[in-house]
């Protein structure tokens, strides 16, 4: 008989009629470990044959009563052998009662021995002595039954029962723990062929003995040459009797204790490359695999399983044993590790991978639902966890989940689920910002199946995300609008169908596709119901700016009026819709204007005015309707638009021109004082300082021009101190204030502004000119002759040397004047200083000579005075001689002019001799300065 045990099946060593000792296995040893403490060492239960008690009772009666009369030598032995067999069978009989039984067995024992003593070397005696044998081992005396097997053996090699005797030998040995022993015999039984009876159950026992004795590699030896000879070559057990079957899940049970002691699944592994491979490897690993999780070792468990998957990826075993390790981690409770062998499962055996396409239909309909429903829970969870407020790595989770996604529909498009996962597909590119795919996903699941619940909801979501994609070329916005109409086409029972349509109506106009924009908008118009008025605005805003755009602007106007009738007062798109409105009419105007019909385009943007006044346009209309009432003469009305407009809108751009405008507008008129009064504005708030400065001075002239000489005298002085550059314009408001205040009589402010023209132009450097150079000369002149005018007034009185003092001071006033007035060289200016200078200097000799005398004085004291007089006026006389001579020689030079001439004059009366005779002649040049 073959105990029962739990094992794994192999063909590769089947065959095989001895047991070598392999290289490095036959003296391996190993120390005692408790693991198979609960192991009950096997037995081997010889079958016994159930024989009715009366009948062996009857039988051995009648076989004594032949015995009592035969005297057949022959018979007798028959006899006597039939009567040692039944007396055997009826001790196996009586095992109940151990007593009867035991008698029994002595009475068999006794008549065994007595047929080997009586006829030694009989013919059967090897049957005699197998008997005797069991008779022992039955009785219970196993050594004795040993020895008569082992004499059995060495007398009888050739026995039937040879083999058996040695098995039992075996098993007595096996039992006494002599496992040495047991395991020689073993060997020596299967040794004897594999057709043998005992073939199997000694390679099974000598494993035992083997592991008995902690030599685990021969164990294993002999464990997998049991399994050789059971297992088929494709591992099935199920066709294994019921016997044989229980010793192969043994061998496995026993492998797996001997591999957990050698290290685990690597331990099979590298232990089979060297006995060679086995068609049963998977069963050991499972058999180990299971054993860890009886022991609730689960992350040894689920390695053992790893290594086998790891060493032979393409087994077809390998789908089963990742998904034993799902559920060895599924057992033990740790997630993580469920979702990580899920994983793994998914990426080796999913259809795009090789070994999907090398497994058979049976494997596949398993691995099948498994991956369908791995992928959609590993999807799901990533998913979840990227939805999580602190998800740090949400992104990367996103990934995760889109790529199981995408796994899912493309291994199982045909599966009713693939539309739910090509939304959630959908929403996690939308979450990672990836719009593109987004939409194809979104896409294929609303128009792949738009009987799907949530066909509506995914189309619509593709729209958003086309929205957050915000496309940039012209492709992608064409491809939008087609987006937004197919949805409203298709789902046009969709209460967002109307809106989405006027936002493809909208963005085809925008697109540059009027004709296509103005045909949504018409459908929009005749939709049935009818749509919301925010839709209804939008397609009269569509057909409107089609129009617009097509420069038919009545028409233009039209729908924007229909536009802003659907608003109702205070609505927030009103401002927008009035300023479409009005800027059809303002093109009206325009286009009028364009025609040269200007009274038309003024009163074209009048009328934005009073049709939207409140419009973003109003301004720019306002201002060009007064621009075009300016053009068509109507000077009234554009300056009362120009004023309305500076007040209504003080920062607006144009309000900076206005001033300027209406300066224009009052010159036209002739309207200096409000012309001045709107340059007064202009130099006060202009930012730019040549506009302010040039408006203060046109300012002054524009008073000056009024008659109002005030202003223009102080905006004249504002500028000349305010304004020291350009040095030209300075001078010549201070020009214009010599004049003003000469007219006043004002010879004070004049004459300091004399002097200011004359210093500024001393002081212009590279901003002099002929211009700054006449007009200071002529200013130092007028001076000059204003101190000569009071040089002249001061008159040689008593006491004499006070007033000539002051007559002394006077003229050097007036020197200083005129040299000044000279030094600039210019003629007309030069001459006259040059002459004036002579007179300075005679009339200061003509004032001594006919200063009064003092009174009291004798006739000798009145000569002498009289002299002195003459001494001191002499040098004056002499000096005035000389300057009228330098101003006469210049006629040599070429010059001449009424100084020249009347220096020759003073010359003819000083030195008469000289300058008196009539006969010279002098060329005068014509030339004046």
């Amino acid at each position: 008989m073959r105990p029962l045990s739990i094992c794994v099946l192999s063909a590769a060593l089947a065959g095989c009629g001895v047991l070598p000792e392999l290289p490095g296995f036959g003296g391996s040893q190993r120390a005692a470990e408790p693991t198979l403490a609960d192991l009950p060492p096997p037995t081997l239960t010889p079958t016994a044959e159930q024989v009715p008690e009366r009948s062996l009772v009857d039988l051995e009666a009648a076989y004594g009563e032949v015995l009592a009369v035969t005297g057949d030598p022959a018979l007798q032995l028959q006899v006597r052998r039939r009567l040692a067999d039944l007396r055997m069978l009826a001790a196996e009989a009586e095992q109940t009662d151990a007593a009867a039984a035991g008698r029994a067995y002595a009475d068999a024992i006794a008549q065994y021995q007595a047929l080997l003593r009586d006829y030694p070397g009989v013919e059967g005696s090897d049957q005699l002595l197998y008997q005797l044998a069991r008779a022992h081992d039955l009785e219970g005396r196993a050594d004795r039954a040993v020895e008569i097997m082992t004499q059995l053996s060495e007398d009888y090699p050739a026995s039937e029962h040879s083999l058996e005797a040695e098995f039992r030998k075996a098993d007595a040995w096996f039992a006494a723990a002599d496992y040495a022993n047991a395991a020689q015999a073993y060997r020596n039984v299967a040794e004897g062929g594999a057709s043998g009876e005992y073939y199997v159950n000694s390679l099974y026992m000598l494993g035992w003995s083997r592991y008995k004795q902690n030599r685990d590699v021969d164990a294993i030896v002999g464990f997998s040459l049991a399994l050789d000879a059971l297992v088929s070559a494709d591992s099935s057990l199920q066709a294994l009797p019921r016997g044989d079957r229980e010793i192969a899940r043994d061998c496995f049970r026993v492998l797996a204790v001997i591999f957990d002691s050698r290290g685990g699944g690597a331990a099979i592994a590298e232990t089979y490359a060297q006995l060679g491979e086995r068609s049963y490897q998977p069963q050991i690993y499972d058999a180990l695999g299971r054993l860890y999780l009886q022991q609730e070792r689960y992350q040894d468990s689920a390695q053992t399983y790893v290594d086998f998957i790891n060493a032979y990826p393409d087994s077809p075993q390998a789908h089963v044993f990742q998904q034993n390790v799902i559920e060895v981690y599924e057992a033990a409770g740790f997630a993580e590790q469920v979702i990580a062998a899920k994983q793994a499962y998914v990426s080796l055996y999913s259809v795009d991978q090789g070994y999907w396409h090398d497994a058979d239909d049976a494997s596949r309909a398993v691995m099948g639902p498994r991956l369908m429903r791995y992928i959609d829970e590993l999807a799901r969870h990533y998913h979840a966890l990227a939805q999580v407020d602190e998800a740090a790595d949400a992104a990367v989770l996103y990934q995760q989940a889109a790529s199981y996604y995408q796994l899912y529909v493309q291994s199982f498009p045909d599966e009713p689920q693939v539309a739910d996962m090509l939304f959630l597909l959908a929403e996690s590119y939308e979450a990672l910002g990836e719009y593109a795919a987004a939409i194809s996903a979104y896409q294929q699941m609303a128009y792949g199946y738009p009987s799907h619940p949530a066909a509506p909801e995914a189309a619509y979501a593709s729209i958003l995300a086309y929205n957050e994609m915000a496309p940039k070329s012209a492709d992608e916005r064409l491809a939008m609008i087609d987006n937004q109409l197919r949805f409203s086409l298709q789902f046009r029972s969709d209460p967002r169908a109307p809106l989405v349509l006027a936002n493809a109506a909208s963005a085809l106009l925008a697109a540059g596709l009027p004709e296509r924009a103005v045909q949504a908008s018409l459908e929009l118009v005749a939709w049935e119901p009818a749509p919301e008025v925010e839709v209804l605005q939008t397609a009269w805003l569509v057909q409107g700016q089609a129009a617009f755009d097509a420069a038919d602007y009545a028409s233009a106007e039209s729908a924007y009026q229909s536009a802003l009738a659907l608003l109702p007062e205070g609505d927030r798109r009103r401002t927008a819709t009035g300023d479409r409105l009005a800027a059809s009419i303002y093109r009206q105007g325009e286009a009028a204007a364009s025609a040269g019909e200007y009274a038309l385009a003024a009163a074209h943007f009048a009328r934005v005015i009073d049709t939207t006044p409140a419009s973003s346009i109003r301004p720019n209309a306002q201002f060009d309707a007064a621009s075009y009432y300016r053009q068509a003469g109507d000077y009234a009305q554009a300056n009362a638009l120009l004023l309305d407009f500076r007040q209504r809108y003080p920062q607006h751009a144009l309000t900076a021109g206005i001033g300027a405008l209406l300066v224009e507008h009052y010159e036209t008129a002739g309207q200096w004082r409000l012309a001045a009064t709107e340059l007064d504005r202009i130099s006060a708030s202009e930012n730019d300082p040549a506009t302010r400065r040039e408006a203060l001075y046109l300012a002054a002239d524009y008073y000056q021009r009024s008659g109002d000489t005030e202003a223009a005298i102080a905006r004249y002085r504002e500028y000349a101190h305010k304004w020291i550059t350009p040095m030209p314009q300075r001078i010549e408001a201070m020009h214009e204030l010599v004049e003003l205040y000469a007219g006043q009589q004002d010879f004070e402010r004049r004459n300091y502004w004399l002097l200011a023209q004359a210093d500024a132009h001393d002081a212009g450097g590279g901003e002099q000119s002929e211009r700054s150079l006449y007009l200071a000369a002529s200013a130092m002149s007028a001076l000059a002759d204003w101190h000569y005018q009071r040089y002249r007034a001061v008159a040689l009185t008593e006491p004499l040397q006070a007033s000539l003092r002051r007559k002394r001071q006077a003229m050097a006033d007036t020197i200083k004047a005129y040299e000044r007035t000279n030094a600039y060289g210019v003629q007309e200016f030069g001459t006259r200083a040059t002459y004036r200078l002579g007179r300075v200097y005679r009339q200061l000799a003509e004032a001594l000579l006919a200063s009064p005398r003092p009174a009291g004085l004798d006739a000798l004291a009145l000569e002498q005075y009289e002299l002195l007089l003459e001494e001191q006026a002499w040098p004056f006389e002499e000096q005035a001689v000389a300057i009228f001579e330098t101003n006469a020689r210049r006629a040599w030079q070429g010059l001449y002019d009424p100084w020249i001439k009347q220096s020759f004059e003073q010359l003819a009366e000083l030195m008469p001799a000289r300058w008196g005779k009539q006969e010279e002649r002098i060329v005068m040049s014509g030339e004046i300065y």
